[in-house]
């Protein structure tokens, strides 16, 4: 699958190992099974600011992904990567967000706010292990994992799968899938051709 970023993004002159380390991380993102992909910047503190001046650098701008950079409460960082159409589908699934608005998430359903308060509970104390479901997982998994339900823990893979395996192997597939197509890309593509398949 091809995605076309029509705002000349990704501009990079640099070849960088540690932005081809981040395309295949988030290649499921970037090729659409996958709403979205949360990552660390480990390090010093200069050493998160050069990493993330290299991902401003490359994503900025661009129409297909974006990017949310979150300071956590203890003062590390992480970035939210974010395929806006694959998260509006599965924010469109009406189970989804009503699980969302049962947990604390505004009654008026929006794209924005909701992302926006999804990153403010990232910066919290507390985890919000309901980030499974802006991650792409199976809603019976997340609820499982969150204690709702009474289908049972039966498998761990990227996560953990309760109840029926059929639906999350099917998920877990199409995300392995794009990051091994992603993952061939980087080895065999130039920083150039790479900047044309986003």
């Amino acid at each position: 699958m091809k995605v076309n970023c029509n705002k000349k993004c990704c501009e990079n002159k640099s070849n960088s190992l540690y932005i081809k380390r981040i395309l295949e991380i988030i290649g499921p993102v970037i090729l659409g099974s996958k709403p979205s992909e949360i990552i660390n910047i480990p390090g010093t503190i200069e050493e998160k600011m050069i990493k993330l001046s290299k991902i401003q650098s490359f994503f900025s701008n661009c129409s297909k992904i974006t990017y949310r950079i979150i300071t956590t409460h203890d003062g590390g960082k992480r970035v939210i990567f974010i395929n806006e159409l694959s998260m509006n589908r599965v924010l469109s699934n009406k189970r989804c967000v009503n699980f969302l608005k049962f947990i604390g998430y505004s009654s008026d359903y929006n794209f924005d706010g909701y992302i926006n308060e999804l990153v403010s509970r990232l910066e919290s104390k507390k985890f919000p292990h309901e980030i499974g479901v802006f991650l792409g997982y199976p809603l019976k998994d997340v609820l499982g994992f969150m204690g709702y339900g009474n289908k049972k823990l039966v498998e761990v893979r990227n996560w953990r799968i309760y109840g029926d395996k059929e639906i999350s192997y099917e998920v877990y597939n199409s995300f392995m899938r794009d990051k091994a197509i992603m993952k061939d890309m980087t080895e065999n593509m130039s920083m150039s051709e790479l900047r044309q398949v986003i």
